[in-house]
C-alpha cells in the first residue's frame, strides 16, 4: 500500500473553503451538539491571494434556511512559521484562522470563539 501525504502551503492557496463549525463558545455558554447541529453554523473562505472575502453563516429560522454575512477581509496575514493564514474584518473585530490542516479558529469579536475543520470547495 501507498500512502501519499499531501502538504499545503496555506499562504500559497488560492481557493474557497467551508469551514464547519464543530464547537462554539460563547460568554461563556459552551454550544451542545444539538445546538450547534439545529444552528448551522459555518464559515466561508474566499482566498484570492491578495484579497479575501469572509462569509459567517448560520441557520436562520426567518428565512428557514442558512444565511451569510460576507465581508471583504480588511487584512490577511500569514505566519510562515506555523504556516497559519489569518483574515481580519476591523469593522465588526472579527477574524478568522485558517491552519495547515485545514482547521479553523473563529474570533467573532464579541466574546464568542468557535472551531471546527474546513473543506476545499472550489480551488
Amino acid at each position: 500500500m501507498i500512502i501519499i501525504i499531501l502538504v499545503i502551503s496555506i499562504d500559497a492557496l488560492s481557493a474557497d473553503f467551508l469551514c464547519i463549525v464543530d464547537e462554539k463558545y460563547d460568554f461563556g455558554k459552551v454550544y451542545s451538539k444539538i445546538e450547534i447541529d439545529k444552528w448551522k453554523f459555518s464559515a466561508k473562505i474566499e482566498d484570492h491571494g491578495t484579497s479575501a472575502f469572509v462569509s459567517r453563516c448560520s441557520y436562520t429560522n426567518s428565512v428557514g434556511q442558512v444565511t451569510c454575512d460576507r465581508y471583504k477581509a480588511d487584512r490577511i496575514e500569514y505566519d510562515e512559521n506555523v504556516n497559519i493564514k489569518k483574515y481580519y474584518i476591523f469593522r465588526s473585530q472579527y477574524n478568522i484562522q485558517l491552519f495547515k490542516d485545514l482547521s479553523f479558529i473563529e474570533d467573532n469579536g464579541r466574546g464568542g470563539i468557535s472551531y471546527g475543520k474546513c473543506q476545499i470547495i472550489s480551488p
